[in-house]
């Protein structure tokens, strides 16, 4: 069962798609206005929201879209971005605390009023979008986890108790809300608003805020580990120490390479997952610097990490092989524990 949802304005569904731009990285959208960039675009239609507010004429029946639209899709582009980023993202379910405050006459326009305010105070990349339930809302914050989404709440406070909008001086509205925040893709958006609603169940005076804890665990990501030694006996070493490593946020696919000719074949390094390349620049049949070469003129050379091991320690041979396209340089022989710990290094600066 899909998660439909009411779209206030054409200038919500223009937000969206416009993250959506943002998010494989055009700067300058082409629009039937001309080529405008993401902010001028924003502002154009929340100009357009504002001038309808004013006019006193309904903002929904002017931009209607759809009188409801799956934003499936649109989530799933704020979840791949979790992924792709290493960073978090924020749900808020907000409810107002107390309906019965409202005139019954008065519900309609204080839901409507409600939502324009709350489109205000988003950022750009964020997302607001009515619920079906009377009074209630949900907010997706784009890099941002339960601490941002707590400054969010508190800014939300203190402008409501400074009465930024009439509504605010007619009636003494407070807010409760839930906060979940996702560190993975693996969240469905219906389970993800059944949560929220869920958890503000046991909210129980004004402003106070829930936790929704079901999503925040992070995937591990994947990286492939290639050993490149002739001698078999170094070759296991190498590969019972990087098995024995513990690497947060990460696991290890580790395969090892008796010469470097082995190791083009097998077409290893033909991979979208970052690849750890260790190494000797005396191999048989394809030496370590005929490796380097080609790894170097891949498409996906930036996703390769390469560590040349070696006899050579002159000043010259040292700079031959960073200018070429080497990371780290480990001369033979070498410490077990000082190797890992680099190797340590390496793992923590992907993860940063």
């Amino acid at each position: 069962m899909s998660v439909w949802i009411e779209i206030i304005s054409f200038n919500n569904f223009l937000g969206i798609f416009i993250v959506a731009l943002y998010m494989i990285q055009h700067e300058i959208v082409y629009t039937p206005w001309g080529k405008l960039s993401v902010k001028a675009i924003y502002e154009v239609h929340t100009k357009q929201t504002l001038e309808l507010r004013e006019s006193k004429v309904n903002p929904s029946a002017v931009h209607h879209v759809s009188s409801s639209l799956d934003i499936t899709s649109f989530f799933d582009i704020y979840k791949a971005n979790v992924v792709r980023t290493r960073s978090t993202i924020t749900a808020i379910v907000l409810s107002v605390f107390d309906q019965s405050i409202f005139a019954a006459e008065d519900l309609e326009y204080a839901e409507q009023e409600m939502t324009l305010f709350l489109q205000h105070e988003i950022r750009q990349t964020d997302l607001v979008f009515k619920l079906a339930a009377p009074f209630e809302w949900c907010i997706i914050l784009a890099h941002s986890g339960e601490k941002e989404a707590e400054a969010f709440l508190e800014r939300l406070q203190s402008r409501v108790q400074l009465k930024v909008i009439p509504l605010f001086n007619q009636y003494d509205a407070a807010f409760l809300a839930s906060i979940a925040e996702i560190g993975n893709s693996d969240v469905e958006l219906e389970d993800l608003i059944e949560h929220g609603r869920n958890a503000l169940v046991h909210a129980n005076k004004e402003w106070q805020i829930v936790y929704v804890n079901h999503y925040k665990a992070k995937h591990l990501e994947t990286v492939k580990i290639s050993i490149l030694e002739e001698d078999e006996i170094f070759r296991n070493v190498l590969k019972n120490s990087l098995e024995g490593l513990s690497l947060k946020h990460f696991e290890i696919e580790i395969e090892t390479f008796s010469d470097g000719y082995l190791f083009l074949q097998s077409k290893r390094y033909l991979s979208s997952h970052t690849h750890l390349v260790i190494m000797n620049d005396i191999l048989p049949r394809k030496n370590g610097l005929e490796v380097l070469y080609t790894l170097r003129n891949l498409p996906n050379n930036k996703k390769i990490i390469i560590y040349m091991m070696t006899k050579r320690k002159t000043e010259e041979d040292m700079i031959y092989a960073y200018e070429h396209g080497v990371d780290q340089y480990v001369m033979k022989p070498f410490h077990l524990r000082l190797f890992e710990a680099q190797i340590k290094r390496t793992f923590e600066r992907l993860w940063s």
